[in-house]
């Protein structure tokens, strides 16, 4: 039994880089069995959350960030909601959708949530043919404004995000930050790759690995699909809608019971008419 994906966190005080190495194959298991999206179109989503999970090494403590996706061509709907915590949920419309697109036109749409702010910071970011690969480095660098690349392994689910630090001096320790961020990956390319092939989930052998290159070892975190629905969550939204529109915008005539279901984790819950009429 695979052990929980884990997200491990670096830096290279004498580079000026952080490098976040995202551990993923318990995750992407788990959205395998959950996803009904098979082929090309799993494999975007596989590349995809791969990619947007490294963001969670920005987030604070209390903090939440929610990416979403509206591409109209090809056309699909990408939601990612994560917490600083390391739990997350995601879905992807429409659940037939089976193509890994080259480009991506639409838009982004960054939501982040900080804890005593009533409201969420929000940015969108227009897509016009942008390599499907590049969308979350386009986040990067265009919402969160970051010298960062994130890197996929093709041999195992998991990924690297490189991000280059301001030029200053770390705890007295010389610096030479003249590298750039593809400059580094380069550096260390070959030696990352090795980490890939090995598609291992040992918390010490990851750990061991990347510290062999000089870095230092700042902490990790596990990350998992969690979803908050609940059957009252969804009477309560079934409420509202029978509020202002009525109940025979929820059920047929002669129906007595509905069956819904949870987008994110595909959970049904019976829901029984007599429940809006008592």
């Amino acid at each position: 039994m695979l052990p929980e994906s884990r997200l491990y966190s670096f830096i290279d005080q004498k580079d000026g880089f952080t490098l976040h190495f995202l551990e993923g194959q318990k995750l992407i298991n788990d959205l395998a069995i959950i996803h009904s999206s098979r082929g090309g179109g799993f494999h975007y989503f596989r590349d995809t959350i791969l990619s947007i999970q490294l963001m969670i090494s920005y987030l604070k403590p209390g903090e939440g960030l929610g990416i979403y996706i509206d591409s109209e061509e090809p056309y699909f709907r990408l939601k990612v909601e994560m917490s600083e915590q390391g739990q997350m949920r995601t879905l992807l419309l429409p659940e037939n959708f089976n193509e890994f697109p080259k480009s991506i036109s639409g838009r982004c749409r960054i939501v982040k949530t900080m804890p005593n702010e009533a409201h969420p910071y929000t940015s969108i970011i227009e897509l016009k043919d942008v390599n499907s690969h590049e969308v979350v480095n386009s986040i990067l660098r265009e919402s969160y404004q970051f010298n960062s690349e994130i890197f996929l392994s093709e041999e195992s689910d998991q990924s690297v995000m490189i991000m280059k630090l301001p030029d200053i001096n770390i705890n007295k320790i010389k610096t030479d930050y003249n590298l750039s961020v593809l400059d580094y990956w380069q550096k260390h390319k070959e030696y990352i790759s090795e980490l890939f092939k090995q598609h291992t989930s040992e918390y010490d052998i990851i750990q061991s690995h990347l510290e062999k290159l000089g870095l230092l070892y700042l902490g990790s975190r596990e990350i998992k699909f969690k979803c908050n629905c609940s059957r009252e969550r969804m009477v309560q939204g079934l409420w509202s809608i029978a509020k202002t529109s009525g109940l025979d915008q929820i059920f047929l005539p002669g129906e007595t019971e509905i069956e819904t279901k949870c987008d994110y984790c595909k959970t049904s819950y019976l829901i029984l008419k007599e429940e809006f009429t008592s």
